[in-house]
């Protein structure tokens, strides 16, 4: 009997001890296992890499990004504006494409009214009448016209006729007039004053005479200089 009541407390004691023991140990347990779920959420955080790294779509969104470069085809507009070499080329093969003087705008005139017609002679009168006189055959007849200096209208026509020789020397004609004057105007320096069909060792010419006084002989048919008079 007595060996009996002296277990009993011994037994309570150490169940006791037993609990405390395990109290102080959940505590620490519960501790490692959320630091154990943290670090394996952070692993799989860095595997991955979607948190920390900024996509393309947020670079391509970003304000003002796409109009910093400026596009193709705004640059080539600007280039094309440019004006071309040959563009300036074709002004400067063209002879009347300088031809600003009055005779040049008078048979401009002539040929607008006549398409097919050929200059076979010009007279600048505009110191004394205010006009120039242009001679132009369309095929059949040579007509006389008087073209205004100024507006360059036609004022006046009159049918001149033509022979057997002149017609002959008109249809000789390959370049146009334009171009013998241009010619001419190198030749001496000066501006035109008048010309004519006419024949220089037997080669048919437009006889040109400048304002100096000098006559240039022009081939119709190749634009060469065949003679000139001082």
């Amino acid at each position: 009997m007595t060996t009996t009541k002296r277990t009993a407390p011994a037994l309570l004691s150490v169940t006791a001890a037993a609990a405390l023991a395990l109290s102080a140990c959940a505590p620490e347990n519960t501790t490692d296992q959320d630091q154990n779920d943290q670090a394996n959420d952070t692993d799989a955080q860095t595997e991955t890499g979607t948190d920390t790294t900024p996509t393309d779509d947020a670079a391509e969104d970003t304000p003002g990004a796409a109009d910093e470069t400026p596009a193709d085809d705004q640059t080539d507009e600007a280039t094309t504006d440019e004006p071309t070499d040959e563009a300036t080329d074709d002004a400067t093969d063209d002879p009347q494409a300088g031809g600003e003087h009055h005779v040049y705008q008078a048979i401009e005139a002539a040929l607008e009214e006549y398409p097919d017609g050929v200059i076979t002679e010009f007279q600048d009168n505009t110191d004394d009448d205010g006009y120039v006189e242009i001679f132009v055959y369309d095929g059949e007849t040579e007509w006389e016209l008087e073209v205004d200096s100024e507006s360059f209208q036609i004022i006046d026509t009159e049918d001149d006729g033509i022979d057997d020789d002149d017609r002959e020397k008109a249809e000789a004609v390959e370049i146009e007039i334009a171009e013998a004057i241009q010619t001419a105007e190198d030749e001496a320096g000066a501006e035109p004053y008048q010309g004519e069909l006419d024949t220089e060792d037997g080669t048919v010419v437009w006889e040109i005479e400048l304002t100096n006084g000098t006559e240039v002989y022009v081939d119709v048919a190749t634009g060469d200089v065949v003679k000139v008079d001082s």
